[in-house]
């Protein structure tokens, strides 16, 4: 449709114009800043796959994005604005909290004639760390998340558990995998979906810049209409000081069961 590529073309300018803003005002930062001693934001919005590690101990950190889906239906999807709170209690214990609305369904099966799905969602729940990195063992963690409509018809709460390992790779790269598990339900179908997913992240020219290349996929379990959706796809993030982080991800599907695109941009904040 004509106006899913004007929007789409419109986006992706915009975020072009927007991180290049950003590189241009992250150089004036001064580079000591990023000494190797110190830390930095490290949010879970910028892969699909969660981050491996919580937010320091009294640190809060601040998620936010935008999401569109181009799908096989009359409408487009849109997720935003994506809200997280994480903040950490102990240093192994972070509480989250945080609320999105969705136009269209990421997570179901969204075909043509498909009903257009408006809903509100508060999200609440805590994630602990398990091990820390030590040679090849991974740094890991586990997420419980319960999911509330605050609007919209579905009455239904669903939740998910989360599982993130990330081992340390020579050159600084990274290499993380997750595994979550959904309770879901659609009316009167209520199923299960598992999401496995890996990330391959690297370092860029600056040490501000980091690329990576992901896949994941939705598989449905004893839904009345069985899906399974797979999408891969490279993203990139920007540190604009140690405790802000911009950036941009998208994913193409696979097979007919997937969104056809998809692309996420956001940021992160740490207080």
């Amino acid at each position: 449709m004509p106006s899913r590529s004007i929007g789409r073309s419109a986006l992706v300018s915009g975020l072009c114009c927007f991180l290049a803003f950003a590189r241009l005002n992250g150089q004036e930062v001064e580079e000591a800043a990023l000494d190797a001693e110190e830390t930095h934001v490290e949010t879970d919005r910028d892969s699909f796959t969660r981050s491996p590690r919580v937010v320091e101990r009294r640190r809060c950190v601040l998620e936010g994005s935008y999401s569109i889906l181009e799908q096989d239906a009359e409408y487009d999807g849109y997720i935003f604005p994506d809200l997280l709170v994480r903040y950490g209690t102990t240093d192994w214990l972070e509480l989250r909290l945080g609320w999105t609305y969705e136009i269209g369904k990421f997570h179901h099966l969204v075909h043509e004639g498909a009903e257009k799905v408006k809903e509100g969602i508060a999200m609440y729940g805590a994630k602990v760390a398990l091990t820390s990195a030590d040679g090849w063992r991974p740094a890991s963690t586990l997420i419980g998340t319960g999911y509330t409509p605050t609007s919209g018809e579905s009455n239904d709460t669903d939740f998910s558990l989360e599982y993130a390992a990330g081992w340390e790779l020579p050159n600084r790269w990274e290499f993380d995998a997750g595994l979550r598990w959904f309770s879901l339900a659609e009316e009167e179908d209520r199923f299960t979906e598992w999401a496995p997913s890996v990330v391959l992240k690297t370092p860029l020219l600056s040490e501000r810049a980091n690329a990576h290349v992901e896949y994941f996929s939705l598989l449905s379990v004893d839904r009345e209409e069985e899906y399974q959706q797979h999408y891969i796809g490279p993203g990139s993030h920007y540190l604009l000081t140690p405790n802000c982080e911009i950036g941009a991800r998208v994913f193409w599907g696979l097979n007919e069961d997937s969104a056809q695109f998809i692309c996420n941009a956001g940021m992160g904040v740490r207080f």
